[in-house]
Parts: structure tokens; sequence; C-alpha cells
């Protein structure tokens, strides 16, 4: 059995209507190892997990409902092959998908050795490019301005900016600290002319109470939780 995770989605008022009818939802897969003192979204970067295939396998064979959320998968992975896994998640009803999770959590050192082999984010933006060449709306997960810059480059219809693993290292990241990296990737869409919308990572709290949001963001990604 897959054990999955939903990340609820919460648009600002007045954005829903303009924002590509943004699913409510995003699905991904559980972390394999789980502890109480680790946060559920670096669990799911541990090597310990599973690859894209298994989660695809189940959504494929309807054991794990989509119900029309963005499917997350480990788009990194040297075993995707997007050309042949597209037409089954479209069969299964699948219409988004997005890179989560993703490398650009890690630290830029370890990401840089990722690029040297080929498994760093712009194989995710590759694999996300290809799915929608097949028809899926995409959300890019990034974690910065220069992660932005480039997936900017594929046309995505959203962002979404999350921490790296290390900015979670005393709790949950502030608000200060999230809103400095949305305020940083926003700046960097502007620039580049691409008018989506931003969605940050929140706790449950935030995603109801817009005031507290930062001035650039167009939607709350909450935590995951199991299910």
């Amino acid at each position: 059995m897959v054990t999955c995770m939903t990340w609820r989605i919460i648009l600002r008022g007045g954005v829903a209507a303009t924002a590509g009818n943004i699913p409510s939802t995003v699905l991904t897969i559980g972390a394999r190892f789980r502890d109480e003192g680790m946060p559920e979204e670096i669990g799911i970067l541990l090597p310990t997990n599973a690859g894209p295939k298994r989660l695809i396998d189940a959504v494929a064979d309807r054991s794990v409902p989509v119900d029309g959320a963005i499917l997350g998968l480990f788009l990194a992975s040297p075993f995707l092959n997007v050309e042949s896994e597209g037409p089954r998640l479209a069969r299964a009803g699948v219409r988004w998908v997005t890179n989560l999770p993703s490398v650009e959590q890690q630290d830029e050192e370890f990401s840089g050795q990722l690029s040297d082999v080929d498994l760093d984010h712009g194989r995710e933006l590759q694999a996300l490019a290809a799915f929608r060449a097949q028809g899926f709306r995409v959300a890019a997960v990034v974690a910065g301005a220069t992660g932005a810059a480039d997936a900017v480059g594929i046309d995505p219809d959203a962002l979404i900016v999350l921490p790296r693993i290390a900015d979670f290292a005393a709790g949950f990241p502030s608000l200060r600290q999230r809103g400095a990296a949305i305020q940083a990737v926003a700046e960097a869409t502007t620039t580049a002319g691409w008018p989506g919308p931003v969605l940050g990572l929140g706790n449950a709290g935030e995603a109801e109470h817009e005031r507290l949001w930062p001035d650039r963001l167009d939607g709350v990604i909450c935590r995951p939780v199991l299910i």
C-alpha cells in the first residue's frame, strides 16, 4: 500500500478567478521513514523513499484516487519516462503535475553535486516541460530567485515556493524568512515578464488569514497531512 500526503491550497481572495483553476490540493507520496522530530516536508526528500513509479502505478491502477489534485512526483529521477507514463496518468484523470519533492530544497553545495550528475532542478524542469507538451498543466517548485528564473523558462502555470532543508534547522521557518524567499521569487518573475500565480508554504492558521501573507503571495500551500 502506498502512503500518501495531501497539501491543501488556499488562494487569495480574487485570485481564484484568474489563476487558471488551480486545484485545491497537491497529492504526494508520504515518507517511508518518519520521525516525530522530522517535518514531513523533509522526510519525503530522504533517499529511503520510493521513486515516482510507485505513486504513478498506484494512481494509474486507481488504488490511489487523484480527485482533481495536482500530482507531486520526484521528477529528478533518471528512471522516469514521461513519454510512457504521461498517457497512463492522463487516463487516470491527472490534469496537473508538479516536481514535489524537489531537489531545489537541498542546500546549494549538494545541489551542485547533483547537477554534476544531471540529477538536478534542470532535470525536473525538463520533465515538467515534457508533461506540459502532453497537455498537462504544471506547477514548478522553486526555492529562490535563481530557481524561479530557470522555471519561468518553461512557462509553468504556477510556481510553488518551498523552503530549503536548512531553513527547517530551528523548526518551521518563520513567516518573515519564507516571505523573503517569496519576495525574491516574485521579483525574478517580474523581471522575466512571467505573470502567473506564486504559492508559498504556510501552516493552517496562516492560510485562513490573508492579512498575514506576504504581499506578493497569491496563495498558500498548507503543510502536508498524511492520508
